[in-house]
């Protein structure tokens, strides 16, 4: 595959799954914006390729399937997620452009970004091993950027970064992010799994509700783990295999408690940063 014919693949940050069904049928507009095509159905919406009435930009439309129009947390969930992006305005993560409801339930427009998922680019590509550091300090900025507006992804993994045509790093999916100031769930709901278990950390595994920014930072080890590996990990982390410069920074990443890791994202960057210009990367590189 070259490279023309990888970016002509249609977005989508699935790993390698079917084309999507598509619904019983397409809009053919939404809030005024021109549905030209399917992107993407799941379980709770349906992302539609749009334009913008008056821009002429390319958007994607999320719209929440009408089976849920009826669930009071599910929509709640809905409009947090538009109003999280919205906080979250960085060129490491997409962009909001509208949100609100139409004849067939509520929608949110967003940044339509040309590109695929790091999971599907790590299949496409070998990555030097400097390529793979720059695209975790890059994911290391965007969650920086959201840990400074109290927001927690819980869902950070290769299928929500997508890689754009030119080369740079998009953080998505904020269906499931949480504030750091939201209130606990109550219920039995809080004992559902969010999130995706090879990228959580232990207490998220054990109350995804009770989390904090340390929980993301495991799941950006697992992320550099992999990217530096060249495949997914499958569950099973062995730090020997790890240039031995980043040994002790993955190693304070993926501590089993989180009182153990990073407590910011700051920290992280500045020692990925320190690592980066030093001799040992250099080494590291040429080993």
């Amino acid at each position: 595959m070259n490279e023309n014919d990888f970016y002509k693949r249609t977005t989508d940050p699935g790993r390698g799954q079917p084309p999507p069904s598509p619904p019983n049928e397409i809009p053919k507009t939404i809030r005024g914006y021109r549905v030209v095509g399917l992107l993407k159905t799941g379980g709770m919406s349906t992302i539609y390729q749009g334009i913008h009435p008056e821009t002429g930009v390319t958007v994607a439309i999320k719209v929440l399937s009408q089976k849920y129009l009826k669930d009071d947390e599910v929509i709640k969930r809905f409009l947090k997620e538009s109003e999280i992006i919205a906080m979250a305005d960085h060129p490491n993560i997409v962009k909001l452009y509208d949100q609100g409801d139409w004849e067939e339930g509520l929608f949110i427009s967003m940044e339509f970004i040309d590109g695929i998922s790091l999971y599907q680019y790590l299949q496409d590509h070998t990555l030097t091993y400097k390529k793979a550091m720059e695209i975790s300090l890059e994911v290391a900025y965007a969650l920086c950027h959201l840990h400074s507006h109290g927001v927690i992804h819980r869902d950070l993994k290769l299928e929500n970064i997508l890689v754009t045509r030119e080369d740079h790093i998009k953080v998505i999916d904020f269906g499931i992010a949480q504030l750091l100031t939201e209130k606990k769930v109550s219920g039995l709901r809080k004992r559902q799994i969010v999130g995706t278990p090879i990228y959580m950390s232990p207490e998220q595994k054990l109350n995804p509700n009770a989390v904090s920014y340390p929980s993301d930072i495991y799941s950006l080890g697992i992320i550099m783990y992999e990217l530096v590996l060249g495949r997914t990990h499958h569950g099973k982390v062995i730090l020997s295999r790890m240039p031995k410069g980043l040994q002790p920074i993955l190693l304070k990443c993926l501590q089993p408690l989180a009182v153990n890791r990073y407590q910011d994202v700051v920290a992280l960057i500045s020692d990925l940063s320190d690592y980066m210009n030093s001799d040992q990367f250099s080494l590291d590189q040429g080993s």
